[in-house]
């Protein structure tokens, strides 16, 4: 059986630790967007097909991490997030020193293998930090890392592309996460090993209604988001007429937006209770996708509409990720982990969709396939809210 580790006082070094390497996963993951034109111009391809370089990783970190659970099981958690960081940096340098688009495409498949062994320990290992009451607030702690990426890593990304070039970015990133390494090495205490998991746990969360149906909505969630975000360079340029230099404004002015939507749900999942925030943060997200859609060639309503849309579309995680890991605390990494590879297939999902939608109507839909996506997710919510309330349940799943 998991243990639940609880540690006072609060304990906020270690679990800022863990959010750096949060941070690197999710700037590792999305640095490709910010250096769209540099890499499109480096390797001669066309900018569309740097969505599938999100693809790649994600994809990988959507299969990976479920299986890392089974066959490492028996490690403690610690050492498995930490191979993980390494692996990450191995492969950045290798993205860096890439001839062609393959090999940069295969260094995407090696990161998305490290990058599946670090999120679900990150957050396997966060909210056992804690106490119950204060679990909200060390899940946003840790979550908050995926928002920074946003905030400082993309658009930091995006301006140093133009400054030095895509490759020595990607070796900044490689020097970034051994450095992060080396912070949990010294912070995180915690060398347990998670419960003993086998392939017939992961059919039986996927089975199980409540589960399944919480990491459908993370997937949902996830895609509806990436449906425009992939190619949120070409849109801006395309409907607002923004120059390709200050892509970089407008991925700083989603992440800031994120890290404040990070910000409040924490706090507002502890005393209101994750679903309330949940379902609060899926209209405000739909109402984003309205906007960015509706408006006029007017870049100061574009980051208003920007702004909507990142603040709900990031308070989402951290209550959901804490929802998850209380539906069956004895397998909390193996859910952590499905819920990760779920955010994880929802971007390369997401980011096909992008693509696909593009080559045949035009960047001017995507929007609106944004919102239909999360029609769905709203709808599996829903649907889950009510099982539950009936005592409704598949595979004895714990109400």
């Amino acid at each position: 059986m998991e243990k639940t580790t609880i540690k006072q006082p609060f304990p906020l070094w270690a679990l800022v630790s863990l959010s750096t390497a949060y941070f690197m996963v999710g700037t590792s993951s999305l640095s490709v967007i910010a250096l769209t034109w540099q890499i499109s111009d480096g390797l001669r391809v066309p900018p569309a097909d740097i969505a599938f370089l999100v693809t790649v990783f994600a994809l990988t970190f959507a299969f990976a991490a479920p299986l890392t659970q089974v066959i490492f099981s028996r490690f403690a958690r610690f050492n498995i997030l930490c191979a993980g960081l390494a692996i990450l940096a191995l492969a950045l340098i290798l993205g860096a020193v890439s001839t062609s688009y393959e090999m940069l495409f295969a260094s995407r498949g090696l990161m998305g293998l490290g990058a599946a062994a670090i999120s679900p320990m990150c957050s396997a290992i966060g909210a056992g930090l804690a106490p119950p009451e204060q679990q909200g607030r060390a899940m946003g702690i840790v979550f908050a890392g995926l928002t920074f990426a946003s905030v400082l890593g993309t658009p930091i990304s995006a301006w140093l592309g133009t400054l030095i070039g895509w490759r020595p970015v990607l070796i900044v990133l490689a020097a970034v996460s051994l450095a992060s390494l080396a912070a949990i090495w010294l912070l995180v205490k915690d060398r347990q090993a998670g419960a003993k998991i086998s392939y017939g746990h992961i059919f039986e969360a996927l089975t199980r209604l409540r589960s399944s149906f919480a990491i459908l909505m993370t997937f949902l969630q996830m895609t509806s988001i990436f449906c425009t975000y992939a190619l949120i360079a070409p849109y801006m340029s395309h409907k607002f007429g923004m120059a390709e230099n200050l892509i970089a404004v407008v991925l700083l002015a989603y992440g800031v937006n994120g890290v404040l939507g990070n910000v409040f749900a924490g706090p507002l999942s502890d005393r209101f209770g994750p679903e309330k925030v949940i379902i609060f943060s899926l209209i405000g997200l739909g109402a984003g996708y309205l906007a960015i859609w509706e408006i006029d060639a007017n870049l100061w309503l574009a980051f208003v509409a920007i702004a909507v849309w990142a603040i709900f579309g990031m308070m989402f995680h951290s209550p959901q990720q804490q929802r998850i890991a209380n539906i069956d605390p004895e397998r909390r990494s193996l859910l952590l982990a499905l819920h990760a590879a779920a955010l994880y297939l929802g971007i390369s999902v997401g980011s096909w969709i992008s693509n696909f939608v593009f080559v045949r109507w035009g960047y001017e839909v995507l929007p609106l396939v944004s919102l239909a996506v999360l029609f769905l997710c709203i709808a599996i919510f829903a649907a889950s809210a009510y099982a539950a309330k009936n005592g409704t349940s598949h595979g004895g799943n714990r109400q």
